[in-house]
């Protein structure tokens, strides 16, 4: 009986109609039954905790949460019975749309404000974001990952309606992040971060503020975070595999590395965990010239590249001058100072390169591709476009004359390696 209502509220609110009855009926078959014990995986038809399986669900997770909105679709189409982890699937997909339909001048403002009404009892009533911070830690990889999406948009809402952070997940990240290495699970922590960061900077109302609000009380953990995850010894069999729960950490944490370097132009005085990366470079280095997989590593490297185009883009921007903005020079010259560092101590030619060039999409050519197997030349280009801006930018703002002949005299085979 439930799943039919669920899958009329779905069409309706996919459709963008008004819905006929009171928000506390919405909202009582939108409360997500998930219980506080360890019987919570069978109810919800959840795998078995054991690692191996866990494992493997790991493996899969990137071809799982490409097709979320095509099973969510499927489920609110189908009408055979279903379980209660479908059902589950069902509510996190409907939670998530309801916020981009309240958001969404597309929709009436009466049926906004119904949608938005649902979703503050939501929150208020039922507690759902204390459920879904439960979800996070889920072996079910897809309930995981739609548990994520659905509380980062419920905190974008709360964040532009109400001006404040959600406090429940402020609450579990500062604990978990502040445990970590201790309590190794921080991923879905990291992904939900990223996301509500992204949602914010595509809000045009709410960018400025928002980002503040947000990441302010977590300037410090993350700054400390930062020294943690990047000060491991990546030697470990668990880094060898991109689908290991220690390499997803790390991918997590380079793509949310990406949104605070992203969300820094909207602040006019960057926090500090959106300046760490220029501070501590080396700490990236390091981690580029150590044994974890290569797939992590190219992530890393082309979020250098980023880095030392980073002035180009905030120019771009703001509009500013460069020294409008007093950290940024700053940030800028330890990061090339810290680049150069590494050329110096041969660091570029240690750095192992794939054998294969990237093609888009695979790793193999084309049939009927003459491309000549080598390293791998858009990891390549980043390295040489980051040795050169940031050469470019010392030398723009050495102190003195000698200073930049001291780089210039970089031995040749360094700055031309591997061409």
């Amino acid at each position: 009986m439930k799943i039919s209502l669920l899958q009329q509220m779905y069409k309706d609110v996919l459709a963008g109609t008004p819905l006929p009855k009171e928000s506390y009926y919405y909202t009582s078959i939108l409360n997500l039954c998930v219980e506080q014990s360890q019987e919570r995986d069978e109810l919800c038809d959840l795998p078995s905790t054991d690692g191996s399986i866990k494992s493997h669900q790991d493996s899969m997770l990137y071809t799982v949460v490409q097709t979320t909105d095509d099973v969510a679709c499927n489920l609110a189409n189908m009408s055979f019975s279903f379980c209660p982890r479908e059902v589950m699937l069902l509510q996190l997909t409907l939670i998530k749309m309801l916020v981009a339909k309240a958001e969404s001048q597309e929709i009436e403002f009466s049926t906004r404000q119904k949608y938005g009404e649902i979703l503050l009892l939501l929150l208020k009533e039922t507690k759902v974001d204390s459920t879904l911070v439960c979800l996070l830690s889920s072996y079910d990889r897809l309930l995981s990952h739609m548990a994520s999406k659905s509380l980062a948009a419920l905190m974008y809402f709360q964040l532009k309606e109400e001006n404040a952070v959600n406090g429940t997940w402020l609450t579990f990240s500062l604990k978990t992040l502040l445990e970590f290495p201790m309590h190794t699970q921080v991923a879905e922590c990291l992904w939900t971060l990223t996301a509500v960061i992204k949602d914010v900077m595509m809000d045009k109302m709410l960018p400025n503020p928002g980002i503040l609000k947000l990441l302010a009380p977590l300037d410090a953990v993350l700054e400390g975070f930062y020294n943690s995850i990047l000060l491991h010894r990546f030697d470990s069999q668990l880094y060898s595999s991109p689908y290991s729960g220690a390499a997803s950490n790390l991918i997590s944490f380079v793509d949310l590395l990406e949104a605070l370097l992203a969300s820094r132009t909207h602040l006019e005085l960057p926090l500090r965990c959106q300046r760490v990366l220029f501070l501590k470079t080396s700490y990236v280095l390091n981690l580029i010239n150590s044994s974890v997989h290569y797939f992590i590593k190219k992530k890393f490297i082309m979020l250098l590249k980023t880095c030392v185009l980073y002035k180009p883009q905030e120019d771009a921007v703001s509009g500013s001058q460069f020294l409008q903005n007093p950290y940024l020079k700053e940030d800028m010259l330890a990061l090339s100072n810290a680049v150069l560092q590494g050329v110096n101590l041969t660091w570029l030619n240690e750095i192992p390169l794939g054998e294969k060039a990237s093609y888009f999409g695979s790793s193999e050519a084309l049939s009927g591709d003459n491309t000549q197997s080598g390293s791998d030349q858009t990891v390549l280009r980043a390295l040489s476009l980051a040795v050169l801006k940031a050469l470019e930018f010392k030398c723009q703002n050495s102190a003195t004359e000698v200073e930049i002949k001291d780089f210039f005299s970089v031995k040749e085979e360094e700055v031309t390696y591997r061409i």
